[in-house]
């Protein structure tokens, strides 16, 4: 914590320094989970289903591909497991920026907060 944090925390009521705790860094689970609240969280829980789904698919391509019988039929389930993969990095890294940017909003919110307190 730097010595700025410390002052505000010190300026700040006991309401004030309740309402902050709210708004308090949260670890990585608790990041992940937020998700999954708030007026998007219905692309969250389609995204995650679809997710779950293309990798069922990605495994089936999978094991066709080690029980292909000649090249051409490795070469297409092949094709399709690392299409469907790449699906599923591009579904994770869409996840990973949903949480960042819920990260920045939560902390753009904290500093309105303290800006409204010390303006009163």
């Amino acid at each position: 914590m730097s010595e700025l944090d410390k002052r505000i925390e010190e300026a700040l009521s006991e309401e004030d320094c309740e309402l902050m705790q709210h708004f308090d860094e949260q670890g990585i689970y608790a990041q992940w989970f937020s998700i999954y609240k708030g007026r998007q969280a219905w692309t969250a829980i389609i995204a995650t289903i679809a997710m779950l789904m293309v990798f069922a698919l990605a495994a089936y391509c999978a094991w066709k591909f080690f029980g292909a019988e000649n090249n051409i039929q490795e070469i297409k389930w092949g094709a399709a497991t690392w299409f469907l993969m790449t699906m599923i990095a591009f579904m994770k890294v869409w996840f990973w920026m949903r949480t960042e940017s819920n990260r920045v909003i939560r902390e753009v919110k904290r500093l309105e907060l303290q800006i409204a307190r010390l303006s009163r």
